[in-house]
């Protein structure tokens, strides 16, 4: 790639960080927090919440009316690294639940639970008298 290319992507680069809705120019000072109703400074908010309170000139204006509800980071919920097994109540990381467990935390059952549960096979007790043989009598 010639040193030509190399600026013209630079430049590229910085004219679109620069540009747009979020342009440093245009954010303002502070930033009020819907959970601890204080006004904060930029800082303290994520660069989503950021983008979130500043104006989007693509967005529809119906977007840009609304009140835009944004936390701080010190508000934010962390993320979640233990979930508790419904049935043995056991709170584990979140490498002993299967991943289909993990997205309804309240119901989540953790992998020993769930194979000592398919051991215990519901259906392989004695069958009942009732077979297709007999069925067919009664018909």
């Amino acid at each position: 790639m010639s040193k030509y290319n190399l600026n013209q992507n630079a430049q590229r680069f910085t004219s679109y960080a620069t540009s747009g809705s979020n342009a440093s120019s245009n954010l303002p000072e502070t930033l009020r927090c819907v959970f601890c109703k204080t006004d904060k400074p930029i800082d303290a908010f994520s660069a989503t919440q950021i983008q979130k309170a500043t104006h989007n000139p693509y967005a529809p204006p119906s977007y840009n009316n609304k009140a835009k509800t944004i936390c701080c980071k010190k508000c934010s919920p962390t993320q979640q690294t233990h979930l508790t097994c419904m049935i043995c109540s056991k709170t584990q990381p979140l490498d002993k639940f299967a991943k289909s467990q993990r997205r309804n935390a309240e119901k989540a059952r953790c992998i020993k639970c769930i194979k000592k549960r398919e051991e215990e096979d519901v259906w392989a007790s004695d069958p009942d008298s009732d077979s297709e043989d007999e069925y067919g009598q009664f018909m």
